[in-house]
């Protein structure tokens, strides 16, 4: 008999306000794009899937079994193009990657009733292929976390078989065939649910956090890749939990939270099925173990937590999900104030029923980071347009500011930028920076070097935009 499991996954024309002061986050209204997805959406991830500008949706309905994605039309709504078949039942892990080499972002997607993990090829204008089935023996197949295991510089994945007590890994020759790694992560936890790879020791290769969901006595822990120096993969956990005692890990990530460069460890905790009132933690590595900061919400059952810019201020701010049916807040932000400061709770929504799961990112090209989220009671997809307001005189820079060529075969030029030198930062569609540098504005940027794909450009902190390396 299945394990009951409510797992989540997290999943991914410059316009430009540059503001004077400060600024006020404002949120319009929800807006539905979907009332009637398949049943119970349970998985989300955002990314450019047909070759425009525009950062497309796709989710995963757990009781529909359906894979849906919708193209943004660049107005702030959102059509729904096809379903895309699959033979999965209880959809709960969903990405986008590029996982065959060819720049465009395919979906890797996992079912837990039926113990699959498949991947769809995309032909770079959102027409997706029939599955390729990586692996039909995954018991209790749940959470995905995609990154380069064995240092090869190529995308691998890891999954947690959550009936199986274990967190496997396979590893990818570069054009999307996949193989299962007889070095597993680990097979002494009960009930696995959630993975997620980063290096947290700063040694070249990625390590893995787990959390369990068995909802009593979950842990959360921490397994060091043991790739460099060794050559090798081998994951060795550490002998200190990261937390233990709890009831329900819902979601647990590696973020940097007060900005001092170590990573910090941000969860949630559920406590699904009307056991005690959940938490949102926060973990801090002290030198001998994680100090725990539990944060002040009025959402009971935390599902969530994403760490991300909201009021373009420069500082990643926490927004929080709900995992609660009927009323309450639904989603919530806490402002980071600075140096591991945050404000009390805003609310974004309450109008949602089990908002699991939701994408963060700019899908209107303005310069503020917007949110879709799935309703799971409601079968809703909604959408929020963050209406980031001035609270003094802004200076609009977008006519003036290029940064050209785009596409880019290896050199970036920036022009009508009053700032010198600039700090630039470039990450790739998974979220990891691959390039750093301050600069002279009016000197050329090198991106030879990137692999080919889509990537997000940030300029002073403040000027984003999209960039594509052929």
């Amino acid at each position: 008999m299945k394990k009951t499991i409510f797992t989540i996954f997290k999943l991914i024309t410059l316009f430009v306000f540059c503001f004077s002061v400060k600024a006020q986050t404002v949120w319009a209204g929800k807006s539905t794009i979907n009332a009637n997805t398949g049943t119970s959406p349970y998985s989300i991830a955002s990314g450019f899937i047909d070759g425009d500008a525009l950062p497309d949706i796709i989710i995963g309905t757990y009781n529909g079994n359906t894979i849906e994605w919708y193209k943004n039309n660049g107005d702030n709504t959102f059509t729904f193009q096809s379903a895309i078949t699959n033979s999965l039942s209880g959809i709960g892990g969903l990405k986008l990657a590029d996982l065959n080499g060819d720049t465009f972002l395919d979906v890797l997607a996992a079912g837990y009733n039926n113990d699959k993990l498949v991947w769809f090829f995309n032909d770079g204008s959102g027409n997706f292929s029939v599955e390729n089935v990586i692996s039909s023996a995954i018991s209790g197949a749940s959470g995905v976390a995609l990154g380069d295991i064995n240092g090869d510089t190529i995308i691998d994945l890891a999954i947690t078989a959550y009936d199986a007590d274990e967190v496997v890994w396979f590893s990818n020759d570069g054009l999307g065939s996949f193989t299962l790694e007889s070095e597993k992560i680990d097979d002494t936890l009960n009930a696995p649910g959630v993975v997620q790879l980063s290096d947290i020791d700063n040694d070249g290769d990625l390590d893995a956090l787990v959390a369990t969901a068995a909802y009593g006595a979950d842990v959360i822990e921490i397994f060091r890749n043991n790739l460099v120096p060794s050559g090798t993969v081998s994951f060795t956990k550490d002998l200190t939990s990261v937390a233990t005692g709890k009831t329900g890990i819902f979601n647990a990530s590696f973020v940097d939270l007060d900005g001092d460069s170590n990573l910090d460890i941000l969860a949630t905790e559920v406590s699904f099925g009307g056991g005690p009132t959940g938490n949102l933690y926060w973990y801090e590595d002290n030198g001998s173990g994680f100090t725990e900061t539990t944060f002040t919400t009025s959402i009971a059952n935390p599902a969530v937590a994403q760490f991300s810019d909201i009021d373009a201020d420069g500082l990643k701010d926490i927004i929080l999900s709900s995992g609660s049916s009927g009323g309450g807040n639904d989603l919530v932000w806490f402002k980071n104030n600075g140096a591991g400061s945050f404000g009390s709770e805003t609310v974004i929504d309450n109008t949602q029923s089990q908002a699991f799961v939701f994408a963060v990112t700019d899908f209107d090209n303005d310069g503020d980071n917007d949110i879709a989220s799935c309703a799971f009671n409601q079968n809703d997809l909604n959408y929020f347009e963050n209406q980031l307001e001035s609270l003094g005189i802004p200076t609009f820079t977008n006519n003036s500011f290029k940064i050209f060529p785009n596409p880019t075969k290896g050199i970036l030029n920036f022009e009508g930028m009053d700032e010198s030198p600039i700090f630039v930062s470039i990450t790739d569609a998974l979220g990891k920076t691959v390039l750093k540098t301050l600069q002279n504005s009016n000197e050329s940027l090198d991106v030879s070097e990137l692999a080919n794909g889509i990537y997000s450009i940030t300029v002073n902190g403040r000027f984003t935009s999209k960039i594509i390396k052929e």
